[in-house]
């Protein structure tokens, strides 16, 4: 009777310790405010003219999501900001996601690449100059949480993504 007992706990003790759909304690305890990470960037400098908002809801479809390309989906994005040059035309934006777990990070991550790609493909038409910026886009990647940038002195942005992405705002 020992025995079982002994067994039974042992195995709720290992069923409780895996942790659920792939996630580790830490990727889901991970809480990072957009809101403050955005106003970071906004007030960095690595962004030649002003940059303003994009209404968060045309993400998806800015990121084709829902379509053939991608395999993420509307259902992935838990939360999401869009900045960009409020003049001119320049390839200087930064995009803040949120996904609905790990899994779906991963799958938005690869919305990011193709979207990066369809951008460069669409400015070499008239500014090859801004298309070869999204061949050295920034992405970083924290639980859940994506940051994709293309800004000016790219190494000290990715320095700034980097820490904001770690919680030090």
């Amino acid at each position: 009777m020992r025995k079982r007992l002994l067994t039974a706990f042992l195995a709720a003790l290992l069923l409780f310790s895996l942790p659920a759909c792939g996630e580790t304690a830490s990727e889901k305890d991970i809480e990072l405010d957009l809101d403050a990470i955005a106003q970071a960037l906004c007030a960095s400098g690595y962004f030649s003219g002003e940059m303003a908002m994009v209404d968060p809801e045309s993400v998806p479809e800015l990121l084709l999501l829902d379509g053939d390309r991608v395999e993420a989906s509307t259902e992935d994005l838990a939360d999401a900001r869009y900045y960009g040059v409020t003049m001119g035309i320049s390839a200087n934006q930064f995009i803040l996601l949120e996904g609905a777990d790990s899994k779906a990070a991963e799958r938005l991550e690869k919305a990011l690449r193709t979207y990066a790609e369809d951008q460069r493909t669409g400015f070499e038409l008239y500014l090859p100059e801004q298309a070869a910026r999204f061949e050295d886009f920034i992405l970083e990647r924290r639980g859940r949480y994506l940051l994709f940038a293309i800004g000016e002195d790219r190494e000290a942005l990715s320095n700034l993504c980097r820490q904001l992405m770690s919680g030090e705002t």
